[in-house]
């Protein structure tokens, strides 16, 4: 081989070794960002699930309250809609 052959060797084999570092570098910070990004929606579905739970909560203090204020209006609702369910599943 002449010195330009074997020069051309060694810079492509350079070029190649930087090149397999460059992605070597790559694919760990792909990784990480994925781990990142699992992390961050975990944390938002449970923050999610946390301010669901908090509205149900709310919203059946509300119902409970609305029933001992006001005990005859409330039963004749549930059995409105019980008969109206009734009637619509018999079908």
């Amino acid at each position: 081989m002449t010195a330009a052959t074997e020069k051309d060797i060694k810079e492509l084999k350079q070029e190649y070794a930087s090149l397999k570092s460059d992605l070597a570098e790559m694919s760990e910070t792909l990784s990480s960002l994925a781990r990142d990004g699992v992390a961050e929606g975990r944390e938002r579905v449970r923050g999610a699930a946390r301010q669901s739970r908090k509205q149900a909560e709310e919203a059946w203090d509300a119902m409970e309250s609305e029933i001992e204020e006001r005990p005859i209006t409330s039963l004749a609702i549930a059995l409105g809609i019980g008969f109206v369910l009734g009637k619509v599943l018999s079908r």
